[in-house]
């Protein structure tokens, strides 16, 4: 079945006006318009590794209905004319349509950095509220560092240098007490292409699909070692306005942030680079 006939077919949402394709990457992700309201159709890859079960995937809908209900803007997933927001293709491939995004991507302004932050912290506030039926994977050191570096070559360039950081990452993992709300519920991809900013400066936040368990200070982690210096105290004293973080957990950011390097780029030139400096320098 085509995609025009799936969603007639699947959703009654009205007159269908267009679908047309947005991106293709981890998933197929399609615009689809009815009438004048837009929806984003996200096509699932076959068998990612983080997604084992289509409970995986029920877990991430379940998500997304509770932050909305609390108030954060994020796409929103629809029902079909069944009842049930997660379909199926024939070629086993799964499929959702979510509220559309608005805005366009990236931050760039102070004001727009500490929105981040600040909503980001209430993601983390209202997801220890969340519970849902259906399992989800971890962010966890088997996920974010064995794996990738069983990928790693013994003989590539660098190769031990790698491993002696990640020997030094394990070590301050297994002491490290974040807190009684240092691990939950977590983004898992915390960069500027994963939230809108309208043109008078609402967020939404997007793309929950590498959402799982794991440690707060991850998310922080991974977006304050990637923006510019002058952004990373403001988006931190906004994140920390709606939950402060422990001291344990602001120690950790350069460890967990090379640990998000090692997630990111196992393989690249550039990955010693940001091992031995966390910290992107400013373009």
């Amino acid at each position: 079945m085509v995609l025009d006939q799936l969603v007639v077919t699947e959703y009654d949402l009205g007159t269908l006006t267009a679908v047309r394709p947005l991106f293709s990457s981890v998933n197929e992700t399609y615009a689809v318009e009815f009438g004048s309201t837009r929806y984003a159709l996200r096509v699932h890859r076959a068998d990612p590794w983080w997604i084992a079960h289509e409970d995986e995937l029920r877990f991430e809908l379940d998500l997304l209905r509770h932050l909305d209900r609390n108030g954060i803007a994020v796409p929103v997933p629809i029902d079909r004319t069944n009842g049930d927001p997660l379909g199926r293709l024939e070629d086993g491939r799964y499929y959702t349509l979510f509220s559309w995004a608005p805005g366009r991507p990236g931050e760039g302004s102070l004001k727009r950095v500490r929105l981040v932050g600040e909503t980001l912290a209430c993601i983390h506030v209202a997801s220890d509220g969340f519970t849902s039926p259906h399992r989800r994977y971890h962010l966890d050191q088997a996920n974010l560092l064995d794996r990738y570096l069983a990928k790693l070559r013994p003989d590539a360039p660098q190769a031990a240098v790698i491993e002696e950081h990640a020997a030094a990452i394990r070590r301050r993992l297994a002491a490290f007490d974040p807190g009684p709300t240092g691990w939950g519920v977590v983004h898992g991809d915390v960069q500027s292409l994963d939230f809108h900013f309208t043109d008078d400066d609402r967020i939404t936040f997007l793309d929950f699909d590498l959402a799982g368990y794991g440690w707060r200070i991850y998310d922080i982690a991974y977006y304050v070692t990637r923006i510019r210096e002058q952004h990373r105290r403001p988006f931190l004293n906004s994140y920390e306005s709606v939950r402060p973080l422990t001291d344990a957990e602001r120690e950790m950011i350069p460890t967990v942030g090379r640990l998000a390097w090692i997630r990111e780029e196992i393989g690249a030139r550039e990955l010693v680079k940001r091992l031995r400096k966390p910290y992107m320098t400013d373009a």
